[in-house]
């Protein structure tokens, strides 16, 4: 019997890689970054800093690139307040998931204001009993660590859990702790989310029926 659920919200919860790429073209061009395309070829989400590091190497100081990591999503949060919608059946998917008295958490690698920004657009901040954001952990995904925090909020086995991830970091991480994870195929193939480890693939939560797991 399923007590508690725990979301990625990236490509999860809603489509927001669109206005990641926008946002990361828009810091690249403003920073005079050169071939930046090719830096974004593979990016599928995670953690800016990651991707800053990957950018610049060792140029700049880890101070300077979390300053620059700050600038990148002040721009993502500029150009998508005003136009967040979830994945298509999510909010009737968690308003069932809430009816059944299932405890809900929410575990992203973005980190707090953008995770506030979007939870309070889709008017659902209240309906998590546990958020947290890639900013208060440790080691982000595919490390297991969030999770495992969720789990220990909950007080619950792990085979009482299941998990929603659209991302090989996050399918990753879901195995790393032993909790079964279903994907979502909105940023990521079904062959890439199978072959990391998910249990099923839905491409979103229309008809999607929990009585069924």
């Amino acid at each position: 019997m399923v007590k508690g659920i725990i979301f990625d919200m990236d490509g999860t919860m809603v489509d927001s890689l669109p206005y990641h790429h926008e946002a990361w073209k828009i810091f690249f061009n403003e920073n005079k970054v050169e071939n930046f395309s090719e830096k974004l070829k593979d990016y599928k989400g995670g953690g800016t800093l990651d991707l800053m590091k990957a950018v610049y190497g060792d140029r700049y100081s880890l101070k300077e690139l979390k300053k620059m990591s700050d600038e990148k999503e002040i721009i993502f949060r500029r150009i998508y307040k005003g136009k967040i919608k979830p994945i298509k059946g999510f909010k009737k998917f968690l308003n069932d998931v809430k009816s059944r008295n299932i405890l809900v958490g929410l575990a992203s690698n973005a980190i707090r204001k953008n995770v506030s920004l979007i939870i309070k657009e889709l008017e659902i901040y209240d309906d998590f009993d546990s958020i947290i954001c890639g900013d208060e952990v440790d080691n982000g995904k595919p490390n297991p660590e969030m999770f495992n925090k969720t789990i220990d909020r909950f007080k619950i086995n792990k085979n009482e859990c299941l998990i929603f991830e659209d991302s090989l970091e996050g399918v990753k991480a879901a195995k790393n702790s032993g909790i079964n994870v279903i994907g979502i195929t909105s940023s990521s193939s079904h062959k890439t989310l199978k072959d990391a480890g998910s249990t099923m693939n839905i491409s979103n939560y229309v008809d999607f029926d929990l009585a069924k797991i």
